[in-house]
């Protein structure tokens, strides 16, 4: 009975075997006959057989050099793009620089024309501190007792008055504001030799900070009239600018409603000279 079952079996094997051996005389005779050009059908034969997949690797190789040329293009231009920035970055800085020289120029030009107009030498000082409030109402300096300053000692930037002195240490002063409350300065309107007070009146009352009071609705007052210190409190010089009236209407009593427009940038205040306290020297008028 074992026989019988491996009759089968052995049969397949030697047909296999005859495959074989049939398959191995096919190569090799088709490895010797060659086609009219002088190729070899055999090579032919595996060159047909391995193309599809030579295609295939080919689109592989070639979909992966394309996505690692492209990987490379790309990083070449957020390179470049990355430098274009930092370039950008630095000429902004530069025109930052040049158009704060410019304006440092212009700033010092003015305080120097007007050092040329005072008939004494002040003491520049740089500020340094500043109060909180909308309109900073005073303002601190580096310069105090030890370079000379005192109390009251009238104050003035390239555009006009700024303020008086308040409060001293040996190296800082405090300055009140012409915008201060607690601030009257005598003024005189110079088109009408009209006289009056400005006084600080806070952001509610005047946008300007300042208004010029005790003028009788009965003068001549229009917007634009220059203004400047009358001397006649005692403390500032007369004919220091003081600003221009920048709105006009008569009051519900006596006097007009004038507000006025700072001649000097006080809340931009960067130096300052402080005026001796003398008798009455008058500054050459000053017309912002």
């Amino acid at each position: 009975m074992a026989s019988t079952l491996n009759a089968p079996l052995g049969s397949r094997g030697g047909h296999f075997f005859f495959l074989f051996v049939l398959v191995v005389q096919a190569l090799l005779l088709s490895s010797q006959v060659t086609t009219e050009r002088g190729d070899a059908v055999l090579r032919g034969l595996i060159v047909a057989l391995l193309s599809p997949f030579q295609r295939g690797a080919e689109a592989v190789v070639g979909g992966a050099r394309s996505t690692w040329n492209g990987y490379v293009d790309l990083r070449g231009v957020r390179e470049d793009n990355q430098r274009l920035r930092e370039e950008v970055a630095r000429l902004e800085q530069v025109v930052w620089l040049e158009r704060d020289l410019v304006a440092s120029y212009r700033r010092l030009s003015g305080v120097l024309e007007l050092a040329e107009r005072l008939p004494y030498e002040p003491i520049v000082a740089e500020v340094i501190g500043l109060d909180a409030s909308a309109w900073f109402r005073t303002i601190t300096v580096n310069q105090g007792k030890n370079r000379g300053v005192v109390l009251n000692a009238p104050v003035v930037a390239a555009g006009g008055l700024v303020g008086r002195v308040i409060s001293l240490g040996p190296d800082v002063a405090q300055i009140q504001l012409l915008t201060d409350r607690d601030c009257a300065v005598g003024a005189l309107l110079t088109r009408t030799r009209n006289r009056g007070i400005v006084a600080g009146s806070g952001e509610q009352s005047s946008p300007s900070g300042l208004l010029l009071n005790y003028v009788s609705n009965l003068q001549d007052v229009v917007e634009g009239d220059p203004i400047v210190t009358s001397g006649i409190d005692g403390i500032y010089h007369k004919g220091i600018a003081i600003g221009r009236v920048a709105s006009v209407r008569n009051g519900p009593r006596l006097f007009k409603t004038i507000t006025v427009e700072p001649a000097a940038k006080l809340a931009r205040l960067e130096e300052v000279f402080i005026l001796p306290v003398v008798g009455d020297i008058e500054i050459t008028e000053q017309v912002e």
